[in-house]
C-alpha cells in the first residue's frame, strides 16, 4: 500500500511557487508520496523529493492536461532511458519536474502508443500530457526542490536531475 504525504490536493507549495495539475485552468486533484529514489547525491539530500500521482479515473481520454510549476521558467536538464527532467532556479532555490515516458521506446516506433503521451509544455513551466486510454491507473511525475547553499545553481539542478530521472 502506498503511503501518501498528501492525498487529493490541488497544489503543492514550495518556497518559490506551487506545483499544480490542470486542464485549461481547472485544477485537478493529485496525491503526493515520497520519491522511492530518495538517496543522497554525494552528501546532498533534501526532504522535498516527491512523486506526484494523478489518478487517471479523474481524467478524460483525449483531453490535454498540464503539470506546472507556477513561478519561473524550467529548462531541459537531463534524460535517461524513457525519463526526462526539467529544472530551474529561482532565487536560492532549485526546483524540478521529471517524468517517465512509457511510449518513448526507440526500438518499437511502430507500436501503437498506450497509456498516456507526455511532452514538455510550451510555456516552459512543466509538462503537458494526454491520457490515451484506460491501461494505466496512475500517471506519476517526480518533483523536488532544494535550497542552494554551497554549490552553484547548475550543480543543484544536476542533483535534482539525478533524483528525477
Amino acid at each position: 500500500m502506498q503511503e501518501f504525504v498528501y492525498r487529493d490536493v490541488l497544489s503543492l507549495s514550495c518556497p518559490v511557487g506551487e506545483f499544480i495539475v490542470c486542464h485549461r485552468g481547472e485544477r485537478i486533484p493529485f496525491s503526493i508520496r515520497k520519491n522511492k529514489y530518495d538517496i543522497p547525491y554525494d552528501t546532498i539530500t533534501t526532504e522535498t523529493n516527491y512523486a506526484l500521482d494523478i489518478d487517471t479515473g479523474l481524467l478524460t481520454v483525449g483531453k490535454q492536461y498540464e503539470v506546472i510549476f507556477t513561478d519561473g521558467d524550467l529548462h531541459f536538464c537531463g534524460s535517461d532511458e524513457h525519463t526526462e527532467s526539467i529544472t530551474g532556479t529561482i532565487g536560492k532555490w532549485s526546483v524540478g519536474i521529471g517524468v517517465h515516458n512509457i511510449n518513448d521506446n526507440y526500438f518499437c516506433q511502430s507500436e501503437h502508443k498506450k497509456g498516456y503521451d507526455v511532452w514538455r509544455s510550451e510555456n516552459n513551466r512543466g509538462y503537458s500530457f494526454v491520457l490515451l486510454d484506460r491501461t494505466v491507473d496512475t500517471i506519476t511525475f517526480l518533483i523536488a526542490w532544494i535550497e542552494n547553499k554551497e554549490l552553484s545553481n547548475v550543480n543543484y539542478e544536476n542533483v535534482l536531475d539525478f533524483w528525477l530521472t
